[in-house]
């Protein structure tokens, strides 16, 4: 649980802040989150095969352009879930008025 502190005569306006920043990143995480899907979407339309497959059965040599390919697309993978994961926590963060 997170809990933070203000000083009670700015206390609602903090928290008008903080909801509006949360809400923010949480715009920015799912527009990132839709651009890095897209880009998946495009190395498993040509290999016919889904992203989590590929990271659990793939190697460099499977793909036509080896090892750069390989990277890319591991790379963008890891990227979506570290987005995945981080509006999954950003959607978890609550206020309960004291």
């Amino acid at each position: 649980m997170i809990n933070f502190i203000s000083e009670a005569d700015k206390s609602e306006k903090a928290i008008e802040i903080l909801h509006d920043v949360l809400e923010t990143e949480a715009l920015r995480l799912t527009y990132s989150l839709n651009l890095a899907k897209k880009r998946l979407k495009k190395f498993e339309r040509r290999y016919s095969v889904s992203s989590e497959k590929f990271i659990r059965e793939w190697y460099a040599e499977d793909l036509k352009g080896k090892d750069m390919e390989y990277v890319e697309w591991a790379g963008e993978y890891h990227f979506f879930k570290s987005l995945d994961e981080r509006l999954e926590i950003l959607k978890s963060i609550t206020h309960e008025n004291s």
